[in-house]
């Protein structure tokens, strides 16, 4: 007598599937989940480059900020911290604005006014921080020998040619 074995049955829709191949299927997508986090990491770890130069709250110069050597870059963030005062102070008023601006968008009733408010303040705080980063980099600028400030005018438009994509 031989033994017959009956092929899988094929899904049914709106039968859930059996236990093992649910799990199965989370398995993949835990996996898959890990490994696709593994690979951003190691790819913002490349495009973002040495460590030292990847501190989240690091201050950025804009169009300048690769223009600029890294011992320049340092020498200004100093600057700003000088002027700005305490930058933790600055990150939370930055919290406030958006909480508030957050808080208009969720008001029932919604009241354009208060949102036009809340982005207005907020509006003020960044254009103060700019000021102070404008302000000293343009003190940098004119301490610049001729010839520093011809290279720097060289790295800044190699910069726009590229279209800020990428260090050199």
């Amino acid at each position: 007598m031989t033994e017959t074995t009956h092929p899988q049955a094929p899904e049914t829709p709106g039968v859930p599937p059996k236990p093992k191949a649910r799990a199965r299927n989370w398995l993949l997508y835990g996996s898959l989940a890990l490994n696709l986090l593994v690979a951003g990491l190691a790819v913002g770890a490349w495009v973002k480059g040495p460590p030292g130069m990847r501190d989240g709250r690091d201050l950025g110069f804009g169009m300048f900020d690769e223009a600029f050597r890294p011992e320049d870059r340092m020498a200004l963030r100093d600057a700003v911290r000088a002027r700005a005062g305490d930058l933790r102070a600055a990150r939370g008023q930055m919290a406030g604005d958006l909480a508030a601006v957050a808080a208009a968008l969720r008001a029932e009733p919604f009241d354009a006014t208060a949102l036009k408010a809340a982005l207005a303040t907020q509006q003020e705080h960044l254009t103060a921080r700019l000021r102070i980063g404008s302000e000293v980099i343009g003190d940098y600028l004119a301490g610049l020998s001729p010839k520093d400030r011809a290279a720097f005018a060289e790295r800044l438009e190699a910069r726009a040619k590229r279209g800020g994509q990428g260090k050199d």
